[in-house]
């Protein structure tokens, strides 16, 4: 039990810090590299981001029956689902080297119109960096797999805020006296590699693990790669969705505007992070009641209560965006990434219902009806990269934008609000509470976009009393005309708790 709340308050800690370090480590950057190269490097990593999910949900599966096998204490399937995996796995890594270089050979040079002599070569010695990267790194997935089964979070969790905190450093040691991007990609390559090296070890002589084929079970591996498809079906789309934008601004654009889409993509990242971060606790507890009943008042009064939470945090962040995102953009990386603020306002908004009612998403694994929303997610994915190309080519970042904000509103908004309703979510009751909520939220953007209008400057000391007057006016106004007893009890009783005891 120690491991676990230690694992989950250090998967917090970690999802701060690279929160913090992300925002630091980007400005940073761009005092090395050039917008055009920081581009470059964004553009060949968008490339790189679909084989990277070629782990194929595997790493997860692996945890799923390694843990099993703990429990049953079968030290022969251990063994067994580990010399498996680590076949299954060297034919991915085979894979991804083939797909890799056919990719080199064929995807690159299309960029022809857009990049020069110079940039090609260069975006080609960084894909070969990356693909070496991913081919080490995607098969190291195995023994994440053990140390999560046999629940070595603080270990784990511990490396990763050791290697969010030690590469940036060792990046900008290693830029101050070679700036370019191939010295970024080899600093970020050895990382990883030490980190794979790391679990290795970890695994063999602290966990004593071994690896044996003793027979190839293929009913088991059948079985094993059905429920990894469902796992990776939605990664594939994900990265669809926040990766190809910046692919295509490449091709019709050039590297300026991957910069630029990038940047937006940060904020993007940040702000589903909140909300996964709520919603990701709770399938345990949802499992547990779908086992007992098909009763759906105990589930609805989670969504219900996670999403008046969730509608708190959210739209503080987005609102606050609206009001101070812009400056903040120019104050951090500069005027020339200004059109960010637009691209990430878009894609924002047709987040935001969904992001609300994260806790959906492990409603419907627990009911296993997660089976649609992959299709769903899948489809309209095809149809953000097919109306993308056209946009991108006549309205730029901001066609990409907009034509994603908009697939992921019909699909995650309209579409999957009418599936929650058929399988008996009370979506009507949950949107009379959140729209209940918003009447404070309304008045205190109003009051913050009047501050903005009579108090024009850009000091910094003046933009930080700007977003701090705002956020103590949003949790005063959200406390007394929004919070019922439940909410605030939440915040009362764990501080109640620290003053007694102090």
């Amino acid at each position: 039990m120690n491991q676990r709340k230690a694992g989950a308050v250090l998967s917090y800690i970690s999802m701060g810090i690279n929160s913090i370090i992300g925002f630091i480590y980007i400005p940073m950057l761009l005092i090395f590299l050039s917008k055009e190269q920081y581009g470059l490097y964004q553009l060949v990593a968008s490339m790189i981001g679909y084989l990277m999910i070629m782990d194929f949900g595997l790493s997860n599966t692996t945890t799923r029956y390694y843990s099993q096998y703990i429990a049953q204490n079968n030290e022969i399937k251990k063994q067994n689902l580990l010399a498996s995996t680590t076949i299954l796995y060297s034919g991915i890594s085979l894979c991804i080297i083939i797909i890799g270089l056919i990719c080199l050979h064929y995807i690159i040079p299309l960029y022809i119109n857009t990049l020069s002599s110079h940039e090609l070569d260069t975006a080609k010695q960084i894909f070969i960096i990356m693909l070496v990267n991913i081919a080490i790194v995607i098969p190291g997935h195995i023994f994440i797999a053990v140390i999560n089964s046999h629940e070595k979070f603080i270990f784990a969790r511990s490396l990763n805020i050791a290697n969010i905190i030690i590469q940036p450093i060792l990046i900008f040691t290693v830029l101050n006296f070679h700036p370019s991007v191939l010295a970024l990609v080899l600093v970020q390559t050895f990382c990883n590699i030490c980190v794979v090296c790391i679990n290795i070890y970890y695994c063999f002589y602290k966990l004593n693990i071994k690896i044996k084929l003793y027979f190839w079970d293929n009913k088991f591996i059948r079985e094993f790669l059905i429920f990894s498809f469902f796992i990776f079906l939605p990664a594939i789309v994900s990265v669809a969705y926040w990766k190809t934008g910046q692919i295509i601004l490449g091709a019709v654009i050039g590297t300026s505007a991957v910069a630029v889409y990038a940047i937006a993509i940060q904020f993007i990242t940040v702000f589903m992070s909140f909300s996964t971060a709520i919603s990701g606790v709770f399938l345990p507890q949802i499992s547990a009641i779908s086992a007992k009943t098909d009763d759906m008042s105990q589930i609805n009064d989670i969504f219900i209560k996670t999403g008046r939470i969730q509608f708190i945090i959210m739209s503080l962040i987005l609102s606050g965006f609206i009001l101070y995102g812009k400056q903040f953009i120019l104050l951090w990386v500069g005027k020339s990434f200004l059109d960010a603020y637009i691209y990430a306002l878009i894609l924002m908004l047709g987040l935001f219902v969904c992001l609300v009612q994260g806790v959906g998403v492990p409603i419907l694994q627990a009911k296993n009806k997660h089976i649609f929303r992959s299709i769903v997610y899948f489809f309209l994915g095809i149809v953000n990269i097919c109306i993308s190309i056209p946009m991108a080519k006549k309205y730029g970042g901001l066609g990409c934008a907009v034509t994603t904000g908009f697939c992921l509103f019909i699909g995650q908004t309209i579409i999957m609000n009418i599936y929650f309703n058929k399988i008996g979510i009370n979506i009507i009751h949950f949107f009379k509470q959140i729209i209940s909520m918003s009447v404070p939220v309304f008045f205190v953007f109003t009051l913050g976009y009047l501050a903005n209008v009579f108090f024009i400057s850009n000091l910094i000391s003046i933009f930080i009393i700007k977003i701090c007057t705002f956020t103590l006016l949003f949790v005063f106004a959200i406390w007394k005309f929004a919070v019922n007893d439940y909410e605030k009890n939440l915040i009362l009783k764990p501080l109640l708790s620290i003053f007694k005891r102090g």
